[in-house]
């Protein structure tokens, strides 16, 4: 089932795991492109700057390596059944109760531990090998 399908769940309560995971991708690489942006910025300035004046070079920052630790209640939530054959279920996340950890521990608490770790890839690696040239 695509994250599109997934019916709206009451806003702060919970939310379909995949919708989470998707929207923390987003957020991440909304933040290298306005990273982006502003060093596109600051090289126009750089090089529109008259001869002889000062200028501070601009740099570039890029997110080489991003991890995202994410610790929350889970449920399984049954969807209705689009076929005869077929039980679809989705995850569903929400924050943790502070009530729970109050009387039982943060770690009995938590439903679910999630780690995602974003990584730039090396553009060099996306370049197809050339032959050896023939001796």
């Amino acid at each position: 089932m695509a994250v599109a399908d997934t019916p709206p769940l009451a806003t702060g309560q919970q939310a379909a795991f995949a919708s989470l995971l998707v929207n923390a991708v987003e957020g991440v690489i909304g933040a290298q492109r306005a990273l982006d942006r502003d060093a596109l910025a600051r090289v126009t300035g750089f090089v529109q700057t008259p001869q002889g004046e000062l200028a501070l070079p601009p740099l570039w920052y890029t997110f080489q390596q991003v991890k995202l630790t994410l610790e929350m209640a889970a449920c399984v939530t049954r969807l209705e059944a689009r076929s005869a054959t077929r039980n679809d279920v989705r995850l569903d996340c929400r924050l943790v109760n502070p009530a729970s950890v109050s009387l039982f521990g943060y770690a009995a608490a938590s439903g679910l531990k999630v780690e995602l770790t974003l990584a730039a890839a090396d553009p060099g690696g996306l370049r197809p090998s050339l032959p050896d040239p023939p001796a």
